[in-house]
């Protein structure tokens, strides 16, 4: 398995509305800064949302060379869908672009978010036509789209990902599952591994805080680095090596506790002691 991070917190602020510089030098530099320090604690790969394009989509041989330098792979560019299909799909026609001039092969697409009087059954319907019609046109061209169930979204509990399943194509559509995500829905993790274990082609690690009054509005904020929270990391990682799961494990933590650099050692650190990797 290759050991990704993701690194998207060092040019977005989690704790500034998700602040990030428009000026693609600074961008370009706080990237670089990123990759840096994932490289020196041992991360292999990395992984970023698909905000890499307005710095990188004309410098690929640039973003190469930062990766080359630093003996990294570019294992990820992440997706939305949104409200705009038509714009959802020229992005990810850009996106499946760069992924094929950067060697990345997972484009990872977030679902819309839920609207509170939003229809279950028509929402869920809604998303995988459009996943699959996305995912199609990404197995053309040899990218593996992977839903991944996020908190707030259409497909987040359970039922979701099980409807959502049975209404696209394992070619097309595969799956990207979030430990923390999975235990904030309180879907099963192991169970989930071993019933969609032909579609899991990435997977992302990251711990939850049990405390549920930290913050009963933005759950995604109790997130905390690998081995501080409730996870079952051990049990995770043995059900992968039993399907034989031998992509991408990435590392990610949406607010970062001290610093970006703290939270990917923290997390590295338990990898290596706690599953020997």
């Amino acid at each position: 398995m290759k050991l990704s991070y993701t690194v998207w917190t060092w040019h977005m602020d989690p704790f500034n509305k998700f602040k990030r510089h428009e000026d693609p030098a600074m961008f370009k530099l706080e990237f670089e800064k990123g990759v840096r320090e994932i490289s020196f604690l041992g991360y292999t790969g990395v992984e970023n949302f698909n905000i890499m394009l307005d710095a990188y989509e004309n410098d690929v041989e640039e973003f190469n060379a930062i990766l080359d330098q630093y003996r990294l792979t570019f294992t990820a560019i992440y997706h939305y869908l949104g409200a705009d299909f038509d714009s959802d799909m020229e992005k990810a026609r850009r996106c499946i672009e760069f992924l094929k001039r950067t060697g990345g092969k997972i484009m990872n697409l977030q679902a819309p978010k839920r609207k509170p009087e939003g229809n279950f059954t028509t929402d869920v319907l809604e998303t995988a036509r459009r996943a699959e019609i996305m995912g199609k046109l990404a197995h053309e061209q040899g990218i593996r789209l992977c839903l991944h169930p996020h908190w707030g979204s259409t497909i987040e509990t359970e039922s979701e990902v099980s409807l959502f399943a049975q209404h696209t194509n394992p070619e097309y559509v595969h799956f990207c599952f979030d430990t923390a995500h999975s235990q904030l829905a309180g879907i099963d993790q192991i169970q989930t591994i071993e019933r969609y274990k032909d579609r899991i082609s990435y997977i992302h690690f990251k711990d939850v805080d049990p405390d549920v009054t930290l913050a009963p509005e933005k759950p995604m904020q109790r997130f905390v680095s690998l081995g501080q929270g409730t996870v079952d990391f051990k049990g995770i990682y043995k059900k992968l090596k039993e399907i034989g799961y031998d992509s991408v494990i990435c590392v990610e933590l949406d607010y970062p506790q001290i610093c970006n650099f703290q939270s990917a050692q923290s997390s590295r650190s338990y990898l290596r002691e706690a599953l020997g990797i």
